[in-house]
């Protein structure tokens, strides 16, 4: 009885919504509002066919994309482009706390010795640089780092990512072990696991040597009179086998999900002209992935200075309100990773292919 009622009114309202827009008035007033709509939208529409009709496809993309960018950039003017041009300001300052309170003592360009301004722009940066005993280390060892870490990551995760895309039993769960380590390396369970002193230490003294706990690499290779410098390097990949496969997962992911993008009609006609697995790999896997290259590079380098040993220095000449050091070392700090980037991405974009590109 209930659905017949509902029925019943359903159709009511068809019929009385089919009446409605057949009477002269809603004609009479849906015409009306086209033409206000149409004068009121008419100069967009004369200035989009004027510009953007115009334009090529390779330029109407950049014009999406920067109106994609539009939040992103909006957030950066409001919140961060102050912060950041008054820390490059202080990066050449020496910036002290007023004793008579509220506020910053800033004395641009130099610094006060004995009541007399010194000047000296870069005093700040020279400080960090060669008065620092651990600034300077911790760089060279973090831009070294990142840069082999940089190779070693992007090469694995691009042959995992191939490896997890074959058929298999238990390729789900196998994907799901390769990207679990991301997941344990999150704060949250960062801070649960730190919560458990005992797990905790357990964890930290079996993670990058957990496989020389078991077999002890190096006095293996030095008693087969292997030279120092291999066994050096040997020993310092087996260590780093862990936090590789810990960094990789979302890089694995990203190449995976380029992989599966690729046409499969590529695969099946390099297999009717009898290409084999090495062949179709490198002329038409690692082409078609190679744009989410640059994506995995640019990701790579800015984990590994996110996970420096540097950050604790800058951090803590800010705890110690020396915000003039502070600024200097993290300008520094970026301007190594930026070029790391340049660099990357520079070699990289001149062997990019996109499949789908038009012009």
């Amino acid at each position: 009885m209930f659905v017949r009622m509902i029925d019943a009114i359903d159709v009511g309202i068809r019929i009385l919504l089919r009446k409605i827009t057949r009477t002269k008035v809603y004609n009479a007033i849906s015409k009306t509002l086209s033409q206000i709509f149409f004068y009121l939208l008419w100069p967009i529409n004369w200035l989009v066919k004027r510009t953007y009709g115009n334009l090529s496809f390779r330029s109407q993309k950049v014009v999406w994309s920067f109106i994609f960018l539009t939040p992103v950039l909006t957030g950066f003017l409001l919140l961060f482009a102050y912060p950041l041009v008054m820390s490059l300001i202080y990066s050449f300052s020496d910036v002290s706390i007023n004793p008579d309170g509220g506020g910053l003592i800033i004395v641009f360009g130099g610094y006060m010795e004995n009541g007399v301004k010194v000047s000296d722009f870069f005093f700040q940066y020279k400080e960090a640089l060669l008065v620092n005993p651990n600034y300077p280390v911790e760089l060279v060892n973090t831009i070294q780092t990142s840069v082999i870490n940089l190779l070693v990551i992007t090469i694995f995760s691009l042959l995992i990512a191939v490896m997890l895309n074959g058929n298999f039993k238990g390729r789900g769960f196998v994907r799901a072990v390769f990207f679990l380590p991301v997941i344990f390396n999150s704060e949250a369970i960062d801070m649960a696991v730190s919560a458990a002193g005992a797990v905790d230490a357990v964890l930290n003294s079996m993670g990058s040597g957990a496989l020389s706990a078991v077999f002890d690499l190096r006095q293996f290779l030095i008693g087969a009179n292997i030279p120092q410098g291999v066994v050096e390097f040997l020993t310092g990949i087996t260590s780093a086998i862990y936090r590789t496969i810990s960094y990789s997962g979302v890089q694995i992911l990203i190449f995976l999900a380029a992989i599966q993008s690729v046409p499969i009609h590529l695969y099946e006609a390099a297999k009717i002209e009898g290409a084999t697995g090495y062949e179709s790999f490198w002329k038409i896997t690692l082409p078609m992935v190679s744009p989410m290259i640059l994506t995995v590079v640019v990701f790579t380098v800015i984990d590994s200075f996110l996970r420096s040993s540097v950050t604790p220095i800058i951090t803590r000449m800010y705890n110690l309100q020396n915000y003039g050091l502070n600024a200097a070392m993290s300008w520094i700090y970026l301007a190594s990773s930026i070029l790391i980037l340049g660099i990357s991405v520079g070699l990289l974009s001149k062997v990019v292919f996109y499949y789908d590109e038009r012009s």
